[in-house]
């Protein structure tokens, strides 16, 4: 135990490491300098421009992020196509009583979106899976943010057959909803009725507008880069290895992997939250305390909120909902999971994920019944703290357990080799399963103070999160003391124990 609290080196500096942190000539990240200067010198130009014209300056910014990636730099027309001919079937679809015209440019729209996501993104993988049949496979790469903005935008012509949304005249304007750079690495998934207002008055300067947006950067960058990329050294080791790994370590991997992924993604997620509201725009919120739920149903309402809300009202609801017989509602349920896995990527274990989800969700809602009647029952439940804490677990156990597959595609490993090894290596008992995990967390390069960092860390990132707590305003309430003592921790945490080079968001790649 001793050894896995020595005192730790300072991070070598490396060229592999410089290159990290200044970008290179791939896409811009936003745990590079490059992109800190990109993002500065907008801010100033956004601020010293009129207000009238801030958001065509944006839109240039954007397309100018979004080319910085030689590769990304052939794929303009990609975003402009999807841009251009969703812009035009919403402003048909507004402006036509013919209901025929109405349907006919919706489904246009509809097939330009999901014909881009098939080719860029699941081409290859079908090809691969059909062998000979398919004999043209795609080398193209997948444009950056090709997810997000093909869902912003099919929500836009939806929202305005729905006669949810004003149709959009101004093409520069809807062209900056689409393209809006804070948004382009990991969402969240923006809606058209809640950017338009903030586009179409631009703010003025707010200096504790600009305060909070830059903490809840500093947020997302300690929480990205101290603790999700320290945490993935050791569950990279065990993932990269699994078929000479012990039960205890591919658990203790799976388990840190749903921590890992939350702090990657939601850190992402403040980042480009932070970024945006320094901009002078309000972004909506993507995470709300999800490992507080207290059942699957409930997580999902907390976790990825701009792609589950954007699931539940763009299919879930026209499926039918839970508005029909169980059987439909139960295959529903599944069909939404299982696109919500195939979005995530070309790789069938991403479809696997979804599929499990889907199916403890059925199992959920069929259970729901007995379950309740059950917990009245249960002697454990007769203390409301002590029924949060279990339903919590059972849930965060739930979940862990479908992430299995999502981190097999990931990393490349078998889901069912994993799940099978971790039955494995218990057979000296919790001592020895633990000193079994220490061993190969002090191996993978988790070592010295960094173990008290991660701990601390999370801790203290979960009890400001806690309830699902806006953690820039959660902030501004504390005292002179503690806030500046954070401000300062989070700092010294980012020079000191961040493992620079590890600048690929995972959510950067849907």
């Amino acid at each position: 135990m001793t050894t896995l609290f020595q005192s730790v080196p300072l991070p070598a500096i490396t060229p592999e490491t410089v290159l990290g942190l200044i970008g290179g000539t791939q896409a811009i990240s936003f745990t590079t300098l490059t992109f800190l200067g990109f993002f500065a010198v907008a801010a100033i130009l956004n601020y010293a421009l009129p207000r009238i014209a801030r958001p065509y300056f944006l839109l240039a910014a954007s397309y100018l992020f979004f080319c910085w990636d030689p590769s990304d730099r052939a794929l303009v027309p990609v975003l402009l196509g999807a841009t251009l001919v969703t812009w035009v079937c919403g402003l048909i679809i507004g402006r036509s009583r013919n209901r025929v015209v109405r349907v006919l440019f919706l489904v246009v729209s509809i097939l330009t979106g999901i014909g881009l996501l098939f080719y860029y993104k699941y081409w290859n993988l079908l090809a691969d899976s059909l062998g000979g049949v398919l004999s043209h496979r795609s080398e193209l790469f997948t444009p950056l943010g090709l997810g997000y903005f093909t869902l912003a935008a099919l929500s836009y012509t939806i929202d305005v057959y729905k006669r949810r949304c004003r149709v959009e005249y101004n093409l520069l304007h809807y062209a900056l909803f689409v393209s809006f750079f804070p948004t382009m690495i990991t969402g969240p998934i923006e809606r058209y009725p809640h950017l338009r207002p903030q586009m179409e008055k631009s703010r003025r300067f707010s200096y504790n507008r600009c305060a909070g947006g830059a903490f809840r950067m500093l947020w997302g960058y300690t929480k990205k880069m101290v603790l999700a990329d320290n945490l993935n050294l050791y569950i990279k080791t065990v993932y990269d290895s699994v078929s000479t790994m012990s039960g205890p370590n591919l658990v203790a991997a799976t388990l840190l992997f749903s921590v890992r992924l939350y702090l990657d993604f939601s850190g992402c997620c403040d980042i480009a939250i932070g970024a945006a509201r320094i901009l002078g725009y309000d972004l909506l919120e993507n995470f709300r305390s999800p490992f507080e739920a207290v059942n699957f149903s409930d997580f999902w309402s907390r976790w990825h909120i701009s792609l589950t809300s954007w699931l539940r009202d763009y299919l879930y609801f026209p499926l039918g909902g839970s508005r029909c017989n169980v059987v439909r509602h139960m295959l529903n349920l599944v069909i939404v999971f299982a696109v919500s896995g195939l979005w995530h990527g070309a790789d069938w274990r991403y479809l696997q994920w979804g599929l499990a989800c889907g199916i403890i969700s059925v199992i959920a809602q069929l259970t729901a019944a007995p379950r309740k009647a059950l917990a009245r029952v249960n002697p454990l439940y007769r203390e409301p703290a002590v029924q949060k804490f279990i339903q919590r677990c059972i849930t965060f156990l739930l979940f862990s357990f479908t992430l299995i597959f999502f981190a097999g595609a990931l990393y490349n490993a078998q889901p069912f080799e994993v799940m099978g090894g971790m039955l494995s290596g218990w057979d000296g008992g919790l001592s020895a399963a633990w000193q079994s995990v220490t061993a190969l967390i002090r191996d993978s390069g988790i070592d010295g103070r960094l173990p008290v960092v991660l701990i601390c860390g999370c801790g203290i990132v979960f009890a400001a999160e806690h309830n699902g707590n806006n953690v820039a305003r959660w902030i501004r309430r504390q005292n002179f003391v503690l806030r500046w003592t954070l401000y300062y921790a989070a700092c010294a945490a980012i020079l000191f124990f961040a493992a620079f080079g590890q600048s690929a968001f995972i959510y950067q790649q849907f």
